[in-house]
């Protein structure tokens, strides 16, 4: 691949040779989608050992993102290094070109919140910030690409293959990774595996190859018919296969799906398994001396779920990051919740998006970061408490304590996050999230978000689709509404997708 190229993809083309070897420079995707007369531009800083996961990754968030929906899609491909010297260019730039501009607070206070003059100013600072928060994902995909390469050093991956539908190189091999088909033993990556299962709840196969394999096109027993399944299994461990040993010594152990409770044989199984260095195998038997129901081996524990993790199991990874956390070993906390992480694990994501709001594990404080990682496990409360600190702190940063301003206000994705965090169980984190609502909403309903007017003694009528904002009444409604309010006010389901 050239040092810079520019390719048109077609979302019909077959893309699934188009491929960045592990070997070439770190590149940086600018991408341009196109459909119809809409086009939308962003910018994606990511390590990418393939182009064809990436490229399906893209449609799939601007599909998210927003009502567009792209037919053509431009990549230009950077070196990062480059990108990185534009990124800090064009910001020295912006905020040269600023600081001789009047400040934001004295404009609100000359021509008020809604005015075109603020909100001119407010997209100044939007583009700058947003090219701060480009660079500032750069220099963390190279720090997380640093983590993974010391990995690779020290620990070779092992079970790498290829998906034989799509082809696409599987690092690690384990159940996180792809889903194994008990009939024939064989496997397809988790990407496959969905895209077949959406296939099927659209009724989209051959009456031919409903319910059949897609490697032996053998039939494939029925959802929760563990009889069957157990049966196939069996089979398998009794050839010697460790991913059949794991699964059967983790159902026998626990006495799951109708297998009788047998921990000694269970615990056999798994052991075979992890004598095989199978990491499924060997997380599983991690856990079994974690406590529950032996009696806790914490030698044992903490060298099974290593190894597992150096075999590349996110899951194993992110727990011995905690094992590790809870003998205050930071460098090696960081370095393999980093590497589950870099995987996709979200819980991961959310201990990355903690530790960088607070500057712990030897992370520098960054509210980007914050917010990048905890955007990744939302659904969590914890990181959804994270997220709404982090917007709250960093839109006063940006816009120098003005959270209000139509169309750039982050008011109502704080307050549905703190919301969603007000569900957890952990008393100081309800607490908090409590108090950052009670606030907020104490400051907003006392005037109307449009007019400024306060309310004496009457309470304003809310927005009740995103209840972030009080209005006197429907006249400054749909004011506020045109003026930007349309831009920040999105149905509450959908904020966390934002």
């Amino acid at each position: 691949m050239t040092k810079r190229n520019q390719t048109l993809f077609d979302k019909r083309d077959n893309v699934r040779d188009l491929a960045v070897d592990n070997t070439t420079p770190r590149y940086v995707c600018q991408v341009e989608a196109c459909g119809g007369d809409c086009m939308s531009q962003m910018a994606i800083h990511l390590c990418l050992p393939r182009l064809t996961t990436f490229l399906h990754d893209v449609m799939g968030v601007f599909k998210k993102q927003s009502s567009l929906r792209p037919t053509q899609c431009y990549v230009t491909i950077v070196p990062a290094d480059e990108m990185e010297q534009q990124l800090r260019e064009k910001i020295a730039s912006q905020k040269a070109s600023i600081a001789n501009l009047p400040t934001l607070a004295s404009i609100v206070d000359e021509t008020g919140l809604t005015s075109p003059e603020t909100k001119a100013r407010a997209q100044l600072i939007k583009e700058l910030s947003d090219n701060d928060e480009q660079l500032e994902l750069l220099l963390e995909s190279k720090r997380v690409t640093a983590v993974v390469r010391l990995q690779d050093e020290l620990h070779p991956p092992v079970d790498t293959e290829d998906c034989p539908i799509c082809l696409e190189t599987i690092k690690h091999v384990n159940c996180m990774t792809m889903t194994r088909l008990f009939c024939c033993g064989g496997w397809i990556c988790k990407q496959c595996s969905n895209e077949r299962s959406a296939q099927r709840k659209a009724e989209g196969f051959d009456e031919m190859y409903r319910n059949k394999c897609p490697l032996c096109r053998e039939k494939m027993p029925k959802k929760g018919d563990y009889k069957e399944l157990g049966t196939m299994i069996l089979k398998h461990a009794n050839k010697g296969r460790a991913w059949a040993q794991a699964k059967l010594g983790m159902w026998y152990f626990n006495g799951m799906h109708d297998f009788a409770l047998d921990r000694d044989k269970g615990l056999q199984l798994l052991k075979q398994a992890a004598d095989q260095r199978d990491p499924d195998g060997l997380l599983e038997l991690a856990l079994v001396y974690n406590g529950e129901p032996l009696e806790r081996d914490e030698s044992k524990y903490v060298n099974y779920l290593k190894e597992a993790a150096d075999l590349g199991h996110q899951s194993a990874q992110r727990m011995l990051g905690i094992s590790y956390k809870e003998c205050s070993n930071e460098k090696e906390n960081r370095h393999y919740t980093t590497l589950a992480a870099s995987q996709g694990d979200l819980n991961a994501c959310g201990m990355l998006g903690a530790y960088f709001i607070y500057a712990e594990c030897g992370l520098t404080k960054s509210l980007v970061l914050a917010k990048h990682y905890s955007e990744k496990n939302s659904e969590d409360e914890l990181s959804a408490y994270i997220l709404s600190l982090a917007l709250f702190q960093l839109g006063l940063e940006r816009y120098d304590g003005f959270l209000e301003i139509p169309g750039y206000s982050p008011i109502p994705t704080i307050l549905f996050c703190a919301r969603k965090a007000q569900e957890s169980e952990l008393l100081p984190i309800k607490g908090e999230a409590t108090e950052l609502i009670s606030m907020i909403e104490t400051k907003e309903k006392s005037h109307c978000a449009n007019c400024r007017k306060e309310a004496e003694g009457s309470s304003f009528k809310r927005c009740v689709r995103c209840l972030g904002a009080w209005y006197c009444g429907k006249e400054c409604q749909v004011q506020h509404w045109k003026a930007g309010h349309k831009v920040d006010c999105t149905e509450r389901h959908q904020l966390i997708q934002r």
